[in-house]
């Protein structure tokens, strides 16, 4: 080979590239793509930025996803786009709709290995659970008080954060959800949606016609083991070994007075507020004569309709209150009262 001449340049600055044609630059635009690719395998994709919704115009609520944030709209605007195509009933979220389809079909796949009670999820097979355990996970900073039922829980936060939108028009009642202002709407309607197949009887709640299905199934799953004595629900199940305990967790700020139970505590609390949401339709024009329970309302109506439901078996006698019959007619007519004790011995 032969040396470069004295004083000509390097060989580098003396090769000239051939000219090239724009398919041929195409494709090794391509070959240097693919390779890039290829070293490229492996690294984590760039992430994409997260969703930034804006706050929720009705409750300052903020939330990671558009979906999230749909869904929660429904709660304020009260949207019910899923629909069971047996019953025509409508839900808010998807889910809500497959766990009601399971009533028409009957599954009920998680069974509890205590009381053999069935339900269609599996949460709330494990909210059941914790009526044996006594687990309450969930524990409000601010009361105290603990909950094993997560969405009862949530609830009960709205109501310290004093967050209750929904109000009645009738009485101006609020409430933290829709569905608890329309259940509530039902007892000055008088609408009775839900009806029990077996004997008629209609309910303003679902819940109530699913306690009172019980009453035909004989289906008494919560036993007082001191006593025999038979529920159909948890809460009052709890109500009735309070009477054995002497328990009166529920206390009145105003005047001092426990209860055992909340249904009482919360009339108690309406006497002093003068609330009556219940009022007699009957007389309302003449005297407005309202009452703070609904089996006040019940008892009253009496008056007017003459009924005497509750019939001696021993006589003729009819009573409007079983109390009445009971405690004082029984007593005094027909249980032979014991003698009484005399220490004198002849």
């Amino acid at each position: 080979m032969a040396s470069p001449q004295p004083g000509s340049p390097p060989l580098a600055e003396q090769y000239t590239p051939p000219a090239q044609d724009e398919e041929s630059h195409q494709k090794e635009k391509m070959v240097k793509d693919q390779t890039a690719k290829k070293r490229g395998r492996g690294r984590p994709p760039k992430a994409k930025p997260a969703f930034k919704c804006s706050t929720c115009a009705e409750c300052n609520k903020t939330f990671s996803s558009k979906a999230q944030l749909s869904k929660h709209d429904r709660s304020h605007t009260g949207e019910k786009p899923f629909v069971c195509t047996d019953c025509g009933k409508a839900f808010m979220q998807a889910i809500c709709l497959r766990i009601h389809m399971t009533q028409h079909s009957g599954e009920r796949p998680y069974s509890c290995r205590q009381c053999s009670k069935s339900y269609p999820t599996l949460s709330k097979l494990k909210v059941h659970m914790r009526s044996h355990t006594g687990e309450k996970p969930y524990f409000c900073a601010e009361c105290g008080k603990s909950f094993a039922d997560p969405s009862v829980f949530r609830k009960h936060r709205r109501n310290h954060q004093g967050h209750r939108p929904y109000a009645c028009e009738e009485c101006g009642k609020t409430y933290t959800e829709l569905k608890d202002l329309k259940n509530h709407e039902r007892s000055h309607t008088g609408e009775k949606p839900y009806l029990c197949s077996d004997c008629g009887k209609a309910f303003s709640r679902s819940s109530s016609l699913a306690c009172h299905q019980r009453i035909h199934s004989q289906n008494k799953p919560y036993q007082c083991e001191q006593c025999g004595k038979g529920f159909t629900q948890l809460s009052s199940y709890q109500s009735h070994l309070r009477t054995h305990s002497g328990e009166k967790p529920f206390l009145c700020p105003q005047c001092g007075k426990m209860f055992s139970d909340p249904s009482s505590f919360r009339r108690h609390q309406r006497a002093h507020l003068g609330f009556k949401p219940y009022p007699c339709d009957k007389c309302s024009k003449s005297c407005d004569k309202a009452f703070v329970a609904s089996w006040d309302l019940r008892r009253h109506m009496l008056v007017h309709t003459g009924l005497r439901p509750f019939s001696c078996t021993e006589c003729d006698k009819s009573f409007a209150e079983r109390s009445s019959l009971n405690k004082t007619h029984l007593k005094a007519e027909h249980i032979p009262q014991p003698r009484p004790r005399s220490d004198f011995r002849e």
